[in-house]
């Protein structure tokens, strides 16, 4: 039988020269050669996996290959290749059009195993059932683990297969195990087995994906033995993961503080980060320091010493919110730079950009088969299994938040970061670029219990895969820490610990410094050893916060009104407005492309380096997404009333850095209700309506209240743990009204509920890359946050001579999927929820959607037109629930996103 008349692809890009065919045997040699290039760089993708299996490195490379050789055998399949009938082989009988069915060929290579494991010639020493997790890593290359039948037989694969289908598999098997220096016997420990299948998984994608471009690899004729063919695609290999940018940049080597932060001296915390020695593997480092202390510049020292160690080869910072991310990167933008060689380009993905990006790597991300059309010409349920690889990883990597993670220096939101650990699509090739990063988790308290939960299992991942965390906090409330640690402990194999109950680890500013055979904890000195007391007093309406608002901006000062939701602070700010006030206005509801505008603007006019020209008299309206990770620094600040740790962050934002103009002393205004001891359980509902689905654990809102009123200050750094943990310990509802002790049950309750169903949904390090549960989805349907509030993304698009362009302009025409992703806006799915395009725009819309991704299926086009006076766009939609009549919105720039009806 002639195994090269096999085809592997079958869309070549030029339809009327060349071959128009790949054959299957040299694609799989292809991908195998790449998985070989990528394992050969001592730093490079493929590294983990060598030392996860814990095999002599020669052996486990030549296995690794071996396996990734095998990634397709499922194409042998004669259902698969019908889905090119011309190509179809002579060796079978069928008809190619009546084998016309969705087929996927990954979960027909595992189910060829699972029938016959020995047809594969693995090495012997272990069960079948220990491989399995390894062969599901590379024949799910299309990003999730196959889905086998329940039970497999030789004979159940023939409808698929055929008997020369599984004739043919056989001999190519047994042909490239000629080529593999493989050994007789291995002993393979399961435990690591299962672990080092998820980093298989990853490099399986990103071998495919290089090794299925025709810009590396042309067609070829089937012309070659598989000798003299290994030869060559070993050869072009090693030009295409160099052109592909994926392999590490040069580290520097040893930097003091300050060179690598610009000369300035180090705090207590940036020193402590600079001398503490570093365990010898996986280590997780907790600092707790308050806000402005320089904790991200202590990250970055520790990220550089561990990456100079050889630990590591980059660094992934994730923060809450998208606009903390960006933040978070132009504040590192000449340090990050310094991490490296100084010989060397690192890619660098910020988390809405791609400055400095390996061009080659922009390059392929862009060209490599996102074009491709699924052989079937089919969608539908399956279309993963239908979309070629090319196409499937291209289109995941083409999103910037995505191609992060294959950075050299990447940042982004942590939800990003927790699709690693989700049944989400590609999670693998997450899970591969954090393993060899430094995982910086900034502002770690700011999450709910499910968010918790699934950090506790990205640590145990990163810990699992020999990758080091970072966590940084001001206000950790112990009982987080220790979850956190323990995570860490569970995926080094290493048993919890308990905090002494003495009161170890209560000190502050403190760090944590976790490894496989013990855990520290380090008392820090506070930041210049002097303490700052900051006033607190109370507002009872928001009257009152605009009449303090308007008062300060023309006594000449810079001030912020921070409200918890976006329709209070556009209630403030067209209030503020009627007064005869310029407010700025900052939330979550604006494009992204603004956003970012608005950002940057506010930095500019709010921060370190802000003039007092500018600063005099400015007002900046805005919601949560200023309390945390961005240096801004105000003369007055007003805040709704939020959690005890939510206030000490905000505070944080108030006379933060040293200002020859100011007079007086700094003074944290709180707007909220009186704290009695007689609260009815309407208590925070009655003053903020709104606020109430924001924040409903109402009795931690009462204790936040009661704990400040009492001490009037907030202290720091000595009394911060105090204040946490005065809201937080567990006998804390000792002392609340007896109408708010049911809230505070109900909302352990839920926080216990919510726990639980992270715990369901996150994946089982200990089971290995199998699919056993949960629901392999995209990343825009697996749910990160879990939230009563559902989101939808909104696309907004203009209409323009009888065209739909995005809200935001492309920079060039090739970048328009960047564009989309500018334009977009999160809403509520209560207020949303489906599209809703004018019938005369409906062929417009269709062309504008044309080149959006599968990732985008979810995704809202709304189609605005200008308004009368030309600066407000408007739009409709379907509203959400049950009611599916259309809702008109419309978007100012300068106010963002509104609903044009009563209620908003």
């Amino acid at each position: 039988m002639d195994i090269h008349r096999f085809w592997g692809k079958a869309q070549p890009r030029d339809v009327d020269d060349g071959p128009q065919w790949h054959p299957l045997v040299f694609h799989c040699l292809d991908v195998a050669a790449v998985g070989a290039h990528l394992l050969a760089h001592d730093r490079g993708p493929g590294e983990g996996v060598l030392r996860l299996l814990g095999l002599p490195r020669e052996q486990a490379a030549d296995l690794i290959c071996y396996l990734l050789c095998l990634h397709d055998i499922g194409k042998f399949a004669k259902r698969f290749q019908a889905k090119a009938p011309r190509f179809f082989p002579s060796c079978f009988d069928d008809d190619p059009a009546a084998l016309a069915a969705r087929y996927d060929h990954g979960a027909g290579g595992l189910r060829l195993f699972d029938a016959d494991g020995d047809l594969f010639m693995l090495p012997r020493g272990v069960s079948p059932s220990a491989w399995r997790p390894l062969i599901s890593a590379v024949t799910g290359h299309h990003g999730s683990p196959p889905e086998p039948r329940v039970s497999e037989s030789p004979v159940a694969l023939r409808p698929d297969y055929g008997t020369a289908g599984i004739q043919a598999a056989g001999t190519f098997i047994q042909r490239a195990r000629e080529l593999f220096a493989l050994p007789q016997q291995v002993a393979l420990d399961r435990t690591r087995t299962r672990r080092a299948s998820f980093a298989l998984a990853g490099v399986a994608i990103l071998a495919d994906w290089i090794g299925s471009s025709q810009d590396w690899f042309r067609y070829r004729e089937p012309d070659q033995d598989l000798g003299a063919y290994w030869k060559e695609a070993r050869e072009l290999a090693a030009s295409a993961v160099e052109a592909a940018g994926v392999l590490p940049a040069g580290v520097n080597g040893g930097l003091d503080y300050g060179t690598l932060i610009d000369g300035h001296a180090p705090s207590p915390m940036q020193a402590w980060a600079q001398r503490v020695e570093l365990p010898a593997g996986p280590g997780l480092f907790m600092i707790e320091d308050e806000t402005g202390s320089g904790k991200t510049e202590a990250a970055l020292m520790l990220a550089h010493r561990l990456m100079a160690s050889g630990r590591a080869d980059g660094i992934y910072v994730a923060l809450p919110t998208m606009a903390t991310a960006n933040a978070m990167f132009d504040r590192l933008a000449l340090a990050h730079r310094r991490l490296f060689a100084a010989d060397d380009l690192p890619s660098v993905a910020l988390v809405h950009g791609a400055r400095e990006m390996h061009a080659g790597f922009r390059s392929a991300m862009r060209s490599g088969g996102r074009n491709e059309a699924p052989y079937s010409g089919t969608g539908g349920p399956d279309e993963a299994a239908e979309t070629t690889a090319s196409a499937a990883c291209a289109a995941w990597i083409a999103d910037d938040r995505r191609r992060a993670f294959l950075a050299d220096a990447g940042a982004g939101t942590v939800d990003q970061a927790l699709l690693s650990v989700l049944p989400s699509r590609h999670h693998a090739l997450r899970l591969l670029g954090l393993m060899r990063r430094v995982l910086v988790l900034d502002e770690v308290h700011a999450y709910d219990a499910y968010m918790q939960r699934e950090i506790e299992s990205l640590l145990e991942f990163q810990a699992g895969l020999g990758g080091s965390s970072i966590l940084l906090s001001a206000t950790l409330p112990v009982a987080v820490r220790k979850r956190l640690a323990n995570a860490f402990a569970k995926g080094v194999a290493r048993q919890p610990e308990a905090v002494d109950s003495d009161g170890e680890g209560m000190e502050y500013p403190m760090a944590t410094v976790c490894s496989a055979d013990r855990r520290a904890f380090m008392k820090v000195a506070g930041r210049s050893g002097r303490a700052r007391e900051l006033p607190v007093r109370f507002l009872r309406v928001p009257e009152e916060a605009l009449t303090a608002v308007e008062r300060a901006a023309r006594a000449g000062k810079a001030v912020l009104y921070i409200r918890n939701t976006v329709d209070d602070a556009l209630d403030a700010y067209e209030e503020l407005t009627d007064r005869g006030l310029a407010p700025d206005l900052f939330h979550a509801r604006f494009a992204l492309t603004d956003r970012l505008e608005i950002e940057n603007r506010v930095v500019r006019s709010f921060g370190k380096r802000s003039s007092a020209a500018q600063r005099a008299g400015a007002v900046l309206i805005a919601t949560q997404v200023v309390e945390q990770s961005l240096d801004l620094d105000f003369d007055v600040m007003i805040t709704d009333l939020a959690p005890i740790d939510l206030l000490i962050q905000r505070a944080g934002r108030l006379w933060r850095h040293d200002r020859p103009e100011r007079d007086g002393h700094p003074e944290l205004l709180v707007v909220g209700p009186e704290p009695r001891l007689d609260a009815s359980a309407q208590w925070f509902r009655n003053a903020f309506p709104r606020a109430a689905y924001v924040y409903r654990d109402h009795a931690r809102l009462w204790l936040s209240a009661r704990v400040l009123e009492a001490v009037g200050v907030i202290e720091s750094p000595r009394g911060l743990r105090t204040l946490v943990e005065a809201v937080y310990r567990d006998d804390a509802e000792a002392c609340l009204p007896e109408a708010l002790r049911s809230s505070l049950f109900d909302a352990e309750g839920r926080a216990g509920a919510e726990r639980g169903v992270a715990t369901t949904n996150v994946l089982d390090l200990a089971k290995g890359y199998v699919r056993d549960s949960g629901a392999w989805d995209s990343d825009a349907r697996t749910p990160t946050r879990l939230a009563d509030d559902p989101r939808v993304t909104l696309r907004l698009a203009r209409v323009r001579g009888g065209r739909i362009e995005p809200y935001a302009q492309a920079v060039a025409p090739e970048e328009a999927w960047r564009a989309w992703r500018l334009s977009e806006v999160s809403v509520s799915a209560r207020r949303v929820g489906g599209e809703s395009v004018p019938e005369r725009h409906s062929p417009a819309a269709a062309a504008a959607k044309a080149d959006w991704t599968r990732f985008d299926r979810d995704k809202i086009l709304v189609a605005c037109e200008e308004s009368a006076s030309g600066d407000v766009l408007v739009g409709v939609a379907l509203a959400g629930g049950t009611d599916s009549q259309e809702v008109r919105l419309s978007y100012d720039a300068r106010v963002g996103l509104r609903w044009l009806q009563s209620e908003r």
